[in-house]
């Protein structure tokens, strides 16, 4: 069923409710303030009979010639004795006769319908009668007048219901239509994405804030972030095939010379298996960190621990001095160690990562400092080097970027190691910044939430 379909039917079924709950309401009120009256005023008419049969004590008129002169148009008057027996009954109708009576010594009375379907109301009292017994005088009256009414109102009411379902249903039509047009252009032009290979955002033709208008924003979005992963996974692409065809290249040639010369020139099979080991090896290396670097994409794979970043810190520090044969002075602001929760060998390996290349593009001793706030940590590597430019800065962590290729490919670098650091920090929900300047060497700092 179509949404437009779902939203008439619910608006006309919930339209219908309100107006049979309205209507009902009316009519019952209507008809319970009508029913009132009516037994008052019947109530009225018997106590004017039992005035005129108090009077007759003294005029004699004949009970039988009074009570016919007293009866109400339309109504009925029973006089019934203590066995029940009717003493004297008068009724406009015949019909009125088989309304039920009895006898009683309290007032009562009631609305009821009779046999044929005619409501009419009836009071009952006590009265002494001319011989000093006491008996029940029943006054029935027919409520033609009030059915007759009634009738009317129910009409009108009906009348009613169906010309306010008329615009109803017109309203529920075009608020439909006003609702699902926009959903329908939505949908329209999602199934037309891809567009000739390539993501295409909405057209918003207008700029309200509504449901609609946020949910059209949000698929935007969305392509903005898919187009972003597709250009992302082009370039990784590029930039992956590009760095892996210097050493095939490298490795088909020289496999080429141990073919042709390999046998007559041992000197040259030496230089040739050395040069192929070192590059399978830059391959193997290369390979490992653009798995690291996809594996890293996913938060599932964090798995968040309290772990004493200081000690871990002085931990890389010791090893990156002893590897590198370089002096590296460690020092925090505060004399406890730190914790912070996260992912040991994750946030580990970054730290390693900002050092080594601290180390690898630096001659001079190493600055590690490590500070604290109430909410985050703050890991600072400052090297003696030569910096870098604003425009380098901003493209140092992205994949595969290296600002001196040749010295990176000499230091064993694959460009990867700034952007898997970048990646595990954000993971985090923290962020690294680096701060240079060219002759000047260069800061980054890790920030980490504790």
């Amino acid at each position: 069923m179509k949404l437009r379909t779902k939203i008439q039917i619910f608006l006309t079924m919930f339209l219908v409710i309100v107006i049979l709950i309205i209507n009902s309401a009316v009519y019952l009120l209507y008809e319970n303030r009508v029913s009132e009256n009516e037994l008052n005023r019947v109530h009225n008419d018997v106590e004017n009979i039992m005035e005129a049969i108090a009077r007759n004590k003294t005029a004699n008129i004949e009970n039988d010639r009074l009570l016919q002169a007293l009866l109400p148009a339309d109504s009925m008057i029973r006089i019934i004795d203590e066995q029940g027996e009717m003493i004297d009954e008068k009724a406009k109708e015949t019909s009125f006769l088989d309304w039920p009576s009895h006898y009683t010594k309290t007032e009562e009375q009631r609305l009821a319908t009779g046999a044929d379907g005619v409501p009419y109301a009836q009071i009952a009292v006590p009265l002494i009668w001319t011989d000093g017994s006491i008996v029940t005088l029943q006054v029935s009256e027919a409520l033609y007048a009030m059915e007759d009414g009634l009738s009317i109102l129910r009409i009108v009411l009906y009348l009613s219901a169906g010309l306010m379902l008329i615009p109803a249903l017109i309203a529920g039509y075009y608020l439909a239509r006003l609702v699902t047009k926009p959903v329908q252009s939505l949908t329209t032009e999602m199934k037309q994405n891809p567009h000739h290979g390539k993501w295409e955002k909405l057209t918003l033709h207008q700029k309200n804030n509504d449901e609609i208008s946020q949910m059209q924003q949000a698929y935007n979005a969305m392509i903005e972030r898919i187009n972003e992963n597709i250009e992302n996974q082009d370039r990784f692409v590029s930039d992956a095939s590009h760095e892996l065809r210097t050493p095939l290249s490298v490795i088909t040639s020289y496999t080429e010379l141990l073919q042709r010369r390999g046998k007559d020139k041992p000197e040259i099979f030496d230089e040739a298996t050395g040069a192929i080991l070192s590059e399978a090896e830059r391959m193997k290396h290369l390979t490992e960190q653009m798995l690291l670097l996809a594996k890293n994409q996913g938060q599932e794979s964090i798995y968040m621990t309290p772990i004493n970043i200081s000690e871990m810190t002085r931990e890389v520090v010791r090893s990156l001095s002893t590897a590198y044969q370089r002096e590296m002075k460690f020092s925090q602001h505060t004399t406890n160690d730190i914790t912070i929760s996260a992912d040991r060998p994750k946030i580990q390996q970054a730290v390693y990562i900002v050092m080594d290349n601290a180390c690898k593009y630096s001659d001079e001793e190493v600055l590690v400092l490590l500070k604290e706030t109430d909410d985050h940590i703050y890991l600072s590597i400052t090297d003696q080097g030569e910096g870098l430019a604003e425009e380098e800065q901003k493209q140092i962590f992205e994949r595969f970027y290296r600002v001196d290729k040749a010295r990176s490919r000499q230091a064993g670098g694959t460009g990867l190691g700034l952007a898997i650091c970048h990646q595990i920090v954000q993971l985090h929900g923290g962020n690294i910044r680096l701060d240079s300047q060219p002759g000047n060497g260069s800061t980054f700092t890790i920030e980490l939430p504790k």
